[in-house]
């Protein structure tokens, strides 16, 4: 399975490229998702699944719920179903991926945690390579779209000239297609940042030469996460960096490879400062209001709708009446009983963030990179159009529960070990 893994997060982030289908066309990370879940659900024996399952359950009980009154107030609205059961599925795939990385992350020989430290690398080369090929079928200039972009200090020039011009073609045209694929697009690199960050705290380098191309691509995925422009992915960044800063503060220790980190995020902040484009991510988040005007447009009518459909549901989140959050948009889907269970769900990843915030000190180093994905999850649970948890989020959320399931098979090792010493006291 971790070869399938790693393949996953080549693909994860070609969100715009479809693949032509028998009954629909899909888009190629979510038939890599579903292919490596099915693989994992035929593969592992049902008792696999129950590490990560016990983890997980108040979690998966809340979206059993919401899923639930979601296809149910749907059929009563004489809606689609397909936006629930696309939900359902996607819990499968949660749990199986989930699965996979704890069964990868167990095995005794290391060989899965050394295959997934290159998460971050296949995820930033296939990514780069991907963007130069549409960038090329496109006619789009990188280096004169960044300089106009630096000229005028205008985000949109970027975000409208190479992001959204350079998705054409592979699947969507150019009335399809928007700019805004670029948040799941650059989630699933730092998505990938954070497995291989948790698969070298478990399994260090030992090769000079492995263990610098590595920091060169974690870099170079740092670079990525700010060249996008994704408001919510950097503060998402930002948050996970804050969760390892507060580490070392705690720790009262500074390894070498953190050293490396703080010094490379700085030189490459320089460089981008050296270039302009440091200024153009400051505006972008202090000069350019359009997003947050639009967002609270979007809320004014979520209230409103609320207010005329709010026992029942019924509205059509999918349709542009989406308000970008995950609760509020599950109370326009499916009335109140859907805003309790999607409050729940969000209750339980931030009661989840917060206890393993309090244990900091406490959890090892890497369980660390997991809270960083807990962050990226929530910040884009709202932010995110269609108000439900998009597919790379999922996956995510497969990393934390894969790793937690490895630290309870520890913790249940370790008591074990001292109950054996007591007894043969």
């Amino acid at each position: 399975m971790r070869w399938l893994l790693l393949l996953l997060f080549a693909a994860l982030p070609l969100q715009w490229i479809v693949v032509p289908l028998p009954l629909v066309n899909q888009r190629i990370h979510i038939v890599v998702m579903v292919l490596v879940a099915a693989i994992g659900y035929l593969r592992f024996r049902s008792g696999a699944f129950r590490a990560v399952v016990l983890v997980s359950w108040p979690f998966l009980a809340g979206m059993v719920v919401l899923v639930a009154t979601w296809l149910a107030t749907a059929l009563y609205h004489h809606e689609s179903p397909l936006d629930p059961l696309e939900a359902c599925v996607q819990a499968l795939v949660f749990v199986s991926l989930g699965t996979a990385i704890h069964k990868v992350a167990v095995d005794d020989s290391g060989r899965g945690m050394d295959v997934l430290r290159w998460a971050a690398t296949v995820c930033s080369l296939t990514l780069i390579a991907a963007l130069g090929i549409s960038m090329s079928l496109n006619a789009v200039d990188p280096v004169a779209v960044f300089t106009r972009t630096v000229a005028t200090g205008d985000p949109n020039v970027l975000q409208r000239e190479l992001f959204k011009f350079a998705f054409v073609g592979l699947g969507y045209d150019d009335t399809s297609v928007k700019a805004n694929f670029r948040h799941e697009i650059f989630a699933a690199v730092l998505v990938s940042l954070y497995m291989s960050a948790a698969a070298t705290r478990l399994r260090p380098f030992t090769s000079t030469f492995a263990l610098w191309l590595s920091r060169f691509f974690t870099l170079v995925s740092f670079l990525l996460l700010l060249v996008s422009l994704g408001r919510s992915l950097i503060i998402a960044a930002v948050l996970g960096l804050g969760v390892g800063v507060v580490r070392v503060v705690e720790s009262q220790r500074i390894r070498v490879d953190q050293l490396f980190a703080g010094a490379g995020i700085a030189a490459v902040l320089a460089a981008l400062g050296w270039t302009g484009f440091l200024s153009v991510l400051w505006i972008k988040f202090t000069q350019d209001t359009t997003s947050y005007q639009n967002r609270d447009g979007l809320l004014q009518l979520a209230f409103q709708n609320i207010l005329a459909h709010g026992l029942t549901g019924g509205v059509n989140t999918t349709g542009g009446e989406s308000s970008h959050n995950f609760i509020l948009d599950a109370w326009l889907r499916s009335g109140i009983a859907g805003a309790l269970a999607a409050l729940w769900v969000s209750a339980v990843l931030l009661g989840l963030l917060l206890s393993m915030l309090g244990r900091l000190s406490l959890e090892p180093a890497w369980m660390v990179p997991t809270l960083g994905a807990l962050c990226l999850v929530l910040v884009r649970m709202f932010t995110a159009g269609g108000g439900t948890i998009p597919p790379v989020e999922w996956v995510a959320l497969a990393v934390v529960v894969g790793l937690m399931a490895l630290r309870q098979d520890r913790v249940l090792e370790a008591h074990r070990d001292r109950a054996g010493a007591s007894s043969s006291r």
